[in-house]
């Protein structure tokens, strides 16, 4: 469903900061890429300069709480990623974050009663630990 659909229907009203919000996440996971809070509020600071940080990072638990987006963790950065079952790979090497479609790992989720949304792993790319 769109994400502004999700919020409307659920009686939140579509302020210009949310809505800016709402479109500089959804171009950079277009792009499949994983931003952090940080690239965020840089984008949308660019754009509407007196917009607190506190403003984004509200947004930002607004969407991940009616399931427009899911967050994780990684050295103290929150990274926002979209909602589909894959698996995101942390390389320890240089951070880069490499999605991975599997579906026989989706498939032993499943098995076990869980449905994945997003899983992530950590480890060493270019086969360089």
């Amino acid at each position: 469903m769109e994400p502004l659909s999700v919020l409307k229907e659920k009686g939140y009203r579509l302020t210009p900061q949310r809505l800016e919000v709402v479109k500089i996440v959804l171009e950079k996971l277009d792009k499949r890429e994983h931003p952090t809070f940080n690239d965020i509020l840089a984008e949308v600071k660019a754009r509407m300069p007196s917009i607190s940080a506190s403003t984004v990072y509200n947004i930002l638990k607004l969407l991940e709480d009616n399931g427009v987006v899911v967050s994780f963790e990684h050295n103290g950065r929150t990274y926002y990623d979209r909602i589909e079952p894959h698996i995101n790979v942390i390389c320890l090497n240089d951070g880069k974050v490499i999605d991975i479609q599997s579906e026989e790992v989706l498939k032993a989720f499943e098995n076990e009663g869980i449905k994945p949304v997003a899983i992530v792993v950590k480890g060493y790319c270019g086969g360089k630990a």
